[in-house]
């Protein structure tokens, strides 16, 4: 079978901000890749505009998968590893990292994947079931690093503000071009392909995966 696309994507987050980046970066991937008609929205992040699905049921799981991380790291508080400069420990990202004077226990990371799925016939003598094949991949590193003084936590906003727009950029190019992989609509339910988000930290499996969402 076929590998599925992969997009790989990096953002740097302080700990008041990783639930408001992480839902922006997933929210501008589902706004290009979501198929239902819904009405578009905006929010503001930083001085970036990004756009948002206005569909209760997909926010609503977009918020639990980031609550996952987000009780993660509280948990596993005073645990960060301190990687060398312009090195995310672990994940193999090049992303840049501001240069801090105090920082503190930074570099808490974790992965988020976001795949979408087409139903196809599965090969079978005795039924006629279905399964779900992934036709696209995205790959989200989340570096979170502290700041202890006023001027690192100057530089650190500059420095998620930049890489939160060069994701967002990424994504709009990228759903723009690639096209081609993107299986025909042979459904007439609402949402004719499934997707779902996978919370694993530090690059490795977390617990079990949620299930497939397809509404």
């Amino acid at each position: 079978m076929e590998r599925p696309p992969v997009f790989s994507l990096d953002v740097l987050a302080d700990r008041s901000l990783v639930k408001d980046i992480v839902k922006g970066v997933i929210s501008t991937i589902f706004f290009h890749r979501f198929f239902p008609t819904v009405r578009p929205k905006t929010r503001d992040l930083f001085d970036l505009t990004l756009p948002v699905v206005d569909d209760p049921e997909l926010d609503e799981f977009i918020n639990q998968r980031t609550n996952v991380l987000i009780r993660s790291i509280e948990t596993s508080a005073g645990v960060g590893t301190k990687p060398q400069r312009g090195q995310v420990a672990g994940t193999g990202s090049t992303a840049p990292l501001p240069t801090l004077r105090s920082p503190s226990d930074v570099n808490r990371f974790r992965v988020y994947t976001v795949e979408f799925y087409e139903r196809r016939p599965k090969k079978n003598w005795f039924s006629k079931a279905e399964e779900n094949v992934c036709w696209e991949q995205w790959m989200l590193t989340v570096t979170v690093v502290s700041a202890r003084t006023d001027a690192d936590r100057a530089k650190l906003r500059t420095s998620m503000e930049a890489q939160l727009q060069a994701a967002v950029l990424n994504i709009i190019t990228t759903a723009s071009m690639k096209k081609d992989h993107i299986p025909p609509i042979t459904t007439n339910e609402a949402n004719p392909f499934p997707y779902q988000i996978i919370v694993s930290p530090k690059g490795e499996t977390w617990g079990a995966r949620m299930g497939i969402f397809s509404n």
